[in-house]
């Protein structure tokens, strides 16, 4: 089990060093990777999407499309940046629910809305390009932790 005592006052200058390298390498990698980006990318054009409904229109949808928007890229990170096989997996779940809640609610969109066709089309290709992504990302999954157990939910099982 992992040691979750943050006091660093026994290390050396060095060793914190070393920590405060890896973190910023960690965080950067993060930044840098393409699902990462693509969540920006989807944000930016729910946000735009969003905004190019009508009144009647916008005042039903945005709350839920912004938070599905919302949701993407910080629990991309907290997964990226955790060596946690559970987290991963409680991270994308939540991931994939929000990306698809996006992407099915395009249909929607087009038909029962005033909204500018447009970026339902780019959003549409956006979540598709982020579900391909998010494959690729699950993969990497299984390099993390080998060993045998049950998440205290009884929801994930790992076997070695």
């Amino acid at each position: 089990m992992d040691n979750w005592d943050f006091n660093y006052d026994d290390l050396s200058d060095e060793e914190k060093e070393e920590i405060e390298r890896e973190e910023k390498a960690k965080q950067k990698a993060i930044r840098t990777s393409p699902i990462y980006k693509k969540a920006f990318e989807i944000y930016e054009t729910v946000n735009a999407l969003v905004e190019s409904l009508p009144e009647e229109d916008k005042e039903f949808h945005q709350s839920i499309l912004m938070e599905s928007a919302m949701m993407l890229a910080p629990k991309l990170a907290g997964a990226m940046g955790s060596d946690s096989w559970l987290i991963c997996m409680q991270n994308a779940s939540i991931i994939r629910y929000h990306a698809e809640y996006l992407h099915t609610s395009t249909s929607g969109l087009r038909m029962f809305t005033k909204v500018e066709k447009d970026y339902v089309k780019i959003l549409r290709t956006e979540m598709e390009e982020f579900r391909e992504l998010f494959k690729e990302w699950v993969k990497t999954f299984d390099k993390l932790e080998q060993e045998e157990w049950t998440d205290e939910w009884g929801l994930f099982l790992r076997k070695s």
